[in-house]
This record gives C-alpha cells, structure tokens and sequence, in this order.
C-alpha cells in the first residue's frame, strides 16, 4: 500500500509541476502582450512620428526632427475642462477655429493635430474610434535678440532652438502655459524686447515681466493682463507704437494709449474680411493672413486707410505663420494636409508673392545680397522697437550686428532695378514675376509720392508757383 502512493506521488508533482509551467508561460506571455500594447507599440508610434530623443527631465528637454522639428511634451496633471480641441470646433470659439473647420473640415486628423489635446492627460487624438498619436510641430515662431527661435507648439507650450537652421528643439520650457493649464495660441515680445507677450485659448493676453537685470525671462509665471480678453492675436504698430488686437471675429482693434493694460478700441479699416495674422514686410507694408489661411499685402504703406490687394492675388500657400530669415526671404509654416500638420518651408525669392518649397529644396548660395539684421526681423515681426532703431542710428557703437547699417544701404539700392531695366527684352523661360523688381517698385513709388507732396507743398510758397507747374507737369499728376 505504501509503495503504490509513492509510485503514484512522482506522477502528481510532476502533472502539478507541469500545470504550474504551463501557468506561468501563460501569465508571462499575458504581460509581455500587455506591456507591448500598452508601452511598448504606444512608445514606438511616437518615436515614429515624431522622432524625439527622450529625457527624464521635468523642465525641458532636446528633441529631433522629422519632417518638421517634433517633440515630446510633458503632460499638464489639469487642464481646464472648456480647452478642448472638440469644444473649440463645434462650439465655433474664434474665427480661427471656424477658419480651420472651413477650410480642413473633412481631415479631422489635421484638426486634432492643430489645436490643443492635453486637455484629457493624454497626448491621442481620438477620431471614429482609433486612437493616434498626432505629430507636434510649431504653430507660431519669433526671434529673440539673441537670435534664438523661440516656438508656440501645437501642444500650447514653448519651446526654443539656437537658430532656424537649428535641428534641436527644447523643451517644454517652464511655466509654458498660463495658470498651468491654459494653452497658448501665439507669442510676440513688447518693444522693448525684454518682456514677453502671449495669447492663450482662453483668447486673454498674459505677459511673462522681465528679471531683475531687465532681461527677457522665459521660465517666470504667466500674468494675465487687464482689458485684454476676447483676442487671439497682438501686434504693435509701427507709427504710434500702441499694441493692436484681432478679436475673435477677426475685427481689429487698438490702444489709445502705450499702456497695453487700457481699453481697446475698434478700428476702422477697409478691410472686406475677417483677418487672422498680420505682419510688416521689409518694405513697411502691412501683410494679413485672412480666414482662408491666404497672405495678402495691403495696396499702401497706410494700410489702416486702404483695402487688401486683390489684383495682384494671395500667395500660393495656405499659411499659418511667417518669419524673415536673414537672406529678406520669409520661412513659412505651411499646411500639409496629408502629413497632419503645418511644415515649416521656405521662400525661393524675396517677395511676399513667392512660393514656399520644402527646406530640403533649396539652392542654398553663400552668395547673398540681401541682408536683414536680427533687430530687423525683430521688427516686422513684432511691429515696432521701442527707441531701438534711432538709438542704433544715432551710434553705431550701440549695434553690435555689422549687417544692420549695410542692409539698410542695400534695400534703398537701385542698381539691380536699373540692371533689370536694361535687360527688359530678356524673358524668363518660365516668364514668372520678378518679385524683387516688384519690392523694389512698391518702395520707389512710396518715395516718388512723398517727394511730391514736399514739391507741392514748398510750391505754395513760391510766387511763380504756376509758371513752374506749367513748366513740370509730373508735379502735378
């Protein structure tokens, strides 16, 4: 009896042995399937797209790009419930989400990937029931003095890189969103450049003060500033220097005062549509993004009094910003539809007309006869610099970017005009525009009319005013 039970014992463990073998490949496949679906697959899409070196790091980290510079940002614990990338479609917040819906409606994807999704602690967009990991890429670039590129992310937070032609992004940088929950639809500097400005989704303007030396501070709070709310986009202007808003209806508005905490006011203007960005050129002409993402230039230097230039059309691009590049040729964050998101391109020619190609295309030439200083750039982006300009002019000591003065002497240069004149009779086998000519034409003409006007005005002091009119017709056409 004693010998059958322990026949019969090896058989029992090694069945229970099997069974507990078997269990645990079982549970072990279970968590490796679980581990690859839920980390591993999730990790992996995102490296995919978006390309990004990861860091542990809770303040910023340096990222790589893919098609266009991408990262992998740190996800806000609460965000505030109303910010949602589907409240803003279907509730038809500002124009610019009416915009967007209007013109990318039908590609969902592109929309989730545009407009903020931290709202919900997960970096997904969710359309008909798949989940997708949305690129990040910049929706709206600035310069620093110091010639750092400082970026609003799809993601509503900040990030920077040495340069433009940078491939490294970091971040996000500290403090990125108002009241750590507030995404931020785009960022420009005060004239003074040392205190940065900001227009959240909550559409508030919130300004970041400067340290304690004056300098720029980028990882300081957030502070909301009075009498500006219901906007989504600040400039200054270039003639008084008070702070102009667009509204969320894409009406424009302005100070009365430099005081940027005073009241708006509306301003009138001929324009025959809704605006979403406006910009200066180099040549002082006030350029506008409109609500179908085209980039007009208005027809006069006083834009406030003149319509948008429709003959001469809209660039080629559907555009979401614009920065100059030091060459005068503008980079572009250019809608790409089927990549889901906006790509930063670049001008093959100095005019606001010229088309935007992939970076990757460019001829580059060391050759360049067409400078912009930093503080130039600066400049047209912002609006205007506070006392900058003339202090830089009045001595030179003062600026240290050997461009600043040889680029002021190479826009008012006329040689490549009368070089063009000379050699009309040669076409172009493509028989495109010259837009340089065109800039050029556009400042001369500006000239010629101020000249006039100063002749005219003289004259009427002159007793022989008429003989001299008589005399000279073209002062009097």
């Amino acid at each position: 009896m004693n010998n059958s039970k322990n026949i019969n014992n090896p058989k029992k463990d090694k069945l229970f042995q099997t069974f507990v073998n078997f269990g645990t490949v079982l549970l072990i496949i279970i968590i490796v399937v679980i581990i690859y679906k839920y980390f591993i697959a999730i990790d992996y899409q995102r490296l995919r797209l978006e390309g990004y070196e990861d860091s542990e790091s809770a303040t910023e980290t340096t990222i790589a790009p893919t098609i266009a510079p991408t990262i992998a940002p740190t996800i806000a614990p609460t965000i505030a419930p109303t910010i949602t990338s589907t409240s803003l479609i279907t509730s038809g917040a500002t124009i610019y989400e009416k915009s967007i819906n209007k013109i990318y409606g039908n590609n969902k994807r592109l929309i989730c990937s545009m407009l903020p999704n931290i709202y919900n602690n997960k970096n997904v967009c969710k359309i008909n029931n798949e989940s997708f990991v949305p690129y990040k890429f910049p929706i709206h670039m600035i310069k620093l003095l110091d010639g750092t590129i400082l970026a609003v992310f799809n993601d509503g937070r900040l990030y920077k890189k040495d340069s433009m032609k940078s491939t490294l992004w970091a971040g996000p940088i500290t403090n990125s969103l108002p009241q750590d929950n507030i995404p931020l639809r785009m960022i420009t500097l005060s004239t003074n450049l040392n205190t940065l400005l900001g227009v959240g989704f909550d559409n508030i303007l919130y300004i970041k003060t400067p340290d304690s030396a004056g300098n720029i501070n980028l990882t300081v709070p957030w502070k909301q500033v009075p009498n500006n709310s219901s906007i989504i986009y600040v400039l200054f202007d270039n003639v008084t220097n008070f702070l102009l808003s667009i509204d969320i209806n894409g009406k424009l508005f302005t100070k009365t005062d430099f005081d940027i905490t005073t009241n708006n006011q509306e301003l009138v203007t001929k324009l025959d549509r809704p605006v979403l960005r406006l910009y200066y050129d180099l040549n002082g002409y006030m350029l506008a993004i409109d609500n179908n993402f085209d980039m007009y230039q208005f027809t006069e230097l006083n834009w406030k009094n003149t319509p948008l230039n429709i003959s001469r059309g809209a660039n080629n691009s559907k555009l979401q910003d614009v920065l100059y590049d030091n060459d005068g040729k503008m980079y572009g964050l250019v809608f790409n539809s089927d990549s889901f998101m906006v790509q930063i391109m670049k001008q093959s020619s100095v005019f606001y007309l010229s088309d935007f190609i992939e970076i990757n295309n460019l001829i580059s030439s060391d050759n360049t006869d067409f400078i912009l200083s930093d503080q130039d750039i600066i400049k047209y982006k912002i609006g205007s610099l506070y006392d900058y300009i003339a202090v830089a002019n009045a001595n030179d000591s003062n600026d240290d970017d050997p461009n600043f003065a040889y680029q002021k002497q190479l826009i008012e240069n006329k040689a490549k005009l009368l070089n063009f004149c000379a050699n009309r009779n040669i076409i172009s086998s493509d028989n495109s525009d010259n837009y340089e000519l065109l800039a050029n034409v556009d400042k001369n003409n500006d000239k010629i009319k101020n000249l006039k006007n100063i002749i005219n005005n003289l004259l009427n002091y002159e007793p022989e005013n008429m003989k001299i009119r008589q005399n000279n017709q073209i002062i009097a056409e």
